[in-house]
């Protein structure tokens, strides 16, 4: 059964090679462009002008933290919240997690279960793709940082600690984790992936926003907890904060908890 369950991985993760690796190699030039962004602004000593003219909403938001952005660190841990960044990935993490439900609109898991196998391998199957693809992708952006920051950068620029880059990296994938498990979950019981897919992106949208109202806006602010972006504060990284270890309990611990729900479901569901 295991070696089934691998010959399925392998076969979605050839389908998804191309976009993968594009997204991968896409985002790795990013980061390393953005040591050669803070570089620039270093050499012209514009980290100062940068945060005079940050608008005081954006201050309330970012917290105690917002001058800490505006540093060489700041810029480079940028690319590891950015909010295309923080689209795509979360998009990947979706696209990959709906695979179930299209092969159920598409009637290919007819053929696969006609296979001496279980739907639990087909589950399984999509959480070995999800986490190889999502760590090539993590791979090549702390590659392109480390790249950036090795060979093409001053030595006496105050570079960002280590511990820095891999915490954004795991706080980056926790988030990842969060939505792909949530969208397994929708996907498990949906019959067409447009329809899970759709529903999964909504949802990240409209708890994005709302985690951004409650930063900024105080009536929002309790309410802004059931969004699983409360509990992803890069910002407050960068400021010298640790990661913290409750904010990661709730990140995984949701993704787990939503890809346990779709085991079950999928395994008593009509197909």
């Amino acid at each position: 059964m295991k070696r089934v369950t691998l010959v399925l991985a392998a076969h979605s993760l050839s389908r998804i090679r191309v976009m993968v690796f594009a997204l991968g190699l896409l985002l790795a030039a990013f980061q390393f462009l953005l040591t050669q962004v803070a570089q620039f602004l270093l050499r012209r000593s514009a980290f100062g002008q940068l945060s005079a003219m940050m608008p005081d909403f954006v201050r309330s938001a970012a917290g105690p933290s917002a001058l800490a952005f505006m540093s060489f660190g700041g810029i480079v841990g940028f690319g590891y919240f950015h909010p295309i960044v923080l689209a795509a990935l979360v998009s990947l993490g979706i696209a990959i997690a709906t695979e179930p439900s299209a092969e159920v609109e598409g009637r290919f898991v007819d053929l696969t279960l006609a296979r001496p196998l279980t739907r639990s391998n087909l589950m399984t199957r999509t959480v070995i793709v999800f986490v190889v693809s999502s760590t090539f992708v993590l791979g090549a952006m702390l590659a392109g940082t480390w790249i950036g920051l090795t060979c093409c950068t001053p030595a006496d620029a105050p570079r960002p600690p280590a511990r820095l880059i891999l915490s954004l990296a795991a706080n980056l994938a926790a988030l990842m984790v969060c939505w792909s498990g949530v969208a397994l979950a929708l996907a498990a019981s949906a019959r067409r992936r447009a329809v899970a897919g759709s529903a999964a992106g909504t949802a990240a949208l409209a708890a994005y926003l709302l985690d951004y109202l409650g930063r900024a806006w105080e009536p929002a602010r309790g309410v802004s907890v059931v969004s699983p972006f409360h509990y992803f504060e890069p910002a407050a990284l960068v400021g010298g904060q640790p990661l913290g270890a409750w904010n990661m309990i709730v990140l995984v611990g949701t993704g787990v908890l939503a890809t346990v729900i779709a085991y079950v479901v999928f395994s008593q569901r009509d197909i």
